[in-house]
C-alpha cells in the first residue's frame, strides 16, 4: 500500500495517470544478469524519499526504494530505464565482487569504500551495456541530477568523481592506486591486497 501511495503522491508531480504497475514493475527487473537473485521494490527502504535508490541489502537480495517505482511507472522512458538498468547492474556488482573489509571510518574504510563503488560503476556497465561507456555515463549523469549538492562521503565518492573514474575506461591496478592517493590512504599492504583481489575491467566507446 505504501508504494502504491507513494506512486500516486508522485502521478501529481508528474501529471500522468498510472496503471500496470505490478507488471511494469515485473517486467523492469527481467534482466538476464539478475536471474541469481531476488529484486524487491519497497517503500521501507527511504520512505517517501524522490531520490531514486537500491541496495544490495544481503546476498541474493536487492531492495529498490519506491522512488524508483514510480519512475518506471509515470515515466518509464529510455532515460529511466538506462538508468535503472544500470543501477540493478551495480548493485548486482556488489552482489558478487565487493571487497570485505570490517574496519569502519578510517582512510583505510574510505579506501575500499570508494574502491568497491566504482568498480561496481565498471561492472554495472558491463552487465547493463555490455561494456559501453556511453551508456554507462548516461546513467551516473542521470542519477546525479536529483543530488542539489555533490559532495564526496566516507562511503561514495560524489557523482563527479564516478564519472570522472568511467571516464577513465579501465578499472585496474593504476586507478586503483589513483583512488587510494585521493583519499590519503598509505596502507600499501591493503591497496595491494585490493589490486590483487579484482580482475581488469576494460570499457568501450559503442
Amino acid at each position: 500500500m505504501l508504494l502504491r501511495a507513494h506512486i500516486w503522491r508522485r502521478s501529481k508531480l508528474y501529471k500522468k495517470q498510472y496503471c500496470h504497475v505490478g507488471t511494469t514493475l515485473k517486467n523492469a527487473k527481467q534482466y538476464d544478469f539478475l536471474k541469481n537473485v531476488k529484486v524487491v521494490f519497497t517503500w521501507l527502504l527511504d520512505g517517501a524519499s524522490c531520490i531514486p535508490n537500491a541496495m544490495s541489502l544481503f546476498p541474493g537480495l536487492i531492495a529498490v526504494n519506491a522512488e524508483w517505482a514510480a519512475r518506471l511507472v509515470l515515466i518509464g522512458d529510455d532515460e529511466v530505464k538506462r538508468a535503472f538498468r544500470f543501477t540493478m547492474g551495480h548493485e548486482m556488482t556488489h552482489q558478487s565482487g565487493d571487497y570485505m573489509f570490517l574496519e569502519a571510518f578510517t582512510r583505510d574504510r574510505k579506501f575500499v569504500n570508494w574502491v568497491n563503488e566504482v568498480h561496481a560503476d565498471y561492472g554495472g556497465a558491463m552487465l547493463s551495456f555490455d561494456g559501453n561507456i556511453n551508456d554507462a555515463l548516461s546513467a551516473v549523469r542521470y542519477k546525479a541530477k536529483d543530488f542539489l549538492e555533490d559532495k564526496d562521503y566516507q562511503t561514495h565518492p560524489s557523482w563527479k568523481r564516478r564519472e570522472d573514474y568511467l571516464k577513465v575506461g579501465a578499472f585496474d591496478i593504476d586507478l586503483i592506486k589513483g583512488i587510494a592517493n585521493e583519499v590519503c590512504c598509505s596502507n600499501n599492504a591493503l591497496i595491494d591486497k585490493v589490486c590483487k583481489h579484482f580482475e581488469p575491467i576494460v570499457l568501450k566507446e559503442d
